[in-house]
């Protein structure tokens, strides 16, 4: 998890206001933070902010905001198939400097511009600048696993992967949507993504597979550059369908344990991450840790499925038990933090 912000417009940000930004996206990146400001006419600036949790290539060659030429890039995610899109390059004679996602990711922009996406496994946010056009391009996964929100005002677009960035950087008060508080409250968290809207009526989500391209005179144009498609075999038998679907799973996977640093998995007494922990180590070989909540109710408790697979595996575990006594602290840190 990586931290980004920025401003594309015709205000003028203060130092202090993006040494705040900064320090409020610590908690998004701790291993190194970083801004671009750049009067790109006599009437417009771009300013990009990151915070970096590092990942993969941990020197600081890949450290962020990264700049190709006239290219400026911050990003947050990962993109799981960048060795294989790095041989993609190589083969039309483009070189890395680093091992990091973050090169090929802003080379591929480089190279096909807005389809770049089209070749991307992965999940992400990210936002680059191109100084010779002076335009913005703001791009968010096919999924949205990684957030991205934006305010557009006449004179600019702020965007963040918290709203509190844009409040920070902008210093603007912003009005509450009732209308979504009400959903979340009546109809839970699987209420808020239905469309663009935020807890705050001025600031939006970019949504799932959403591009996002703004050019010098403030246009905005958004474009959707992927949709689900299904397409349904009546033919195949079950064995095909368990060994295929087990196929793609491992594969996934293999993909996403691409690191240089240790892999964690967070445990529960379920299928799904007991199952996801088991291939990382049986299938794949690798040394995991993994971390788990328990809870002293024992309708919720579920340490001791959770010891069946840490002991299966052979695996380091950390139990992080939840305390009554804390809870209302926790509750109001929770708060403050979205």
């Amino acid at each position: 998890m990586c931290g980004i912000s920025g401003y594309f417009g015709r205000n003028t940000i203060q130092k202090e206001s993006i040494l705040n930004t900064l320090n409020l996206m610590k908690n998004r990146g701790p291993d190194f933070a970083e801004h671009y400001t750049k009067a790109v006419s006599s009437n417009l600036a771009v300013y990009f902010l990151h915070s970096r949790l590092a990942i993969i290539d941990l020197h600081r060659r890949s450290n962020q905001p990264f700049i190709i030429g006239d290219y400026v890039l911050i990003f947050n995610g990962e993109i799981y198939n960048y060795i294989e899109l790095k041989k993609h390059l190589e083969t039309k004679g483009v070189f890395t400097k680093t091992n990091s996602d973050t090169e090929i990711l802003l080379r591929f922009y480089i190279m096909y511009g807005e389809k770049c996406v089209d070749y991307f496994d992965g999940m992400w946010s990210f936002a680059i600048f191109n100084q010779k056009k002076q335009t913005l391009f703001l791009s968010r996964d096919r999924f949205a696993e990684k957030p991205l929100y934006y305010y557009k005002d006449n004179k600019g677009i702020y965007f963040g992967s918290e709203v509190k960035f844009i409040k920070s950087l902008s210093k603007k008060t912003f009005s509450h949507n009732s209308k979504k508080i009400n959903h979340f409250l009546s109809f839970g968290a699987r209420s808020i993504f239905k469309d663009n809207s935020s807890f705050y009526n001025e600031i939006k989500i970019l949504e799932f597979s959403e591009n996002l391209s703004i050019d010098n005179s403030l246009k905005i144009i958004k474009k959707r550059y992927w949709k689900p498609k299904t397409k349904v075999n009546q033919k195949i038998d079950i064995d095909e369908t368990v060994d295929r679907g087990r196929n793609l799973l491992i594969n996934s996977m293999k993909l996403r344990m691409r690191s240089d640093v240790p892999t964690a998995f967070l445990l529960s007494g379920g299928v799904d991450s007991g199952g996801l922990a088991s291939i990382a180590t049986k299938i794949l070989n690798q040394k995991i840790k993994t971390f788990s909540i328990i809870d002293t109710d024992i309708k919720y408790n579920e340490l001791k499925n959770i010891k069946k697979v840490t002991d299966d595996l052979n695996c380091e575990s950390e139990i992080i038990k939840i305390s009554k006594n804390n809870f209302i602290n926790k509750l109001q840190d929770l708060v403050a933090y979205h």
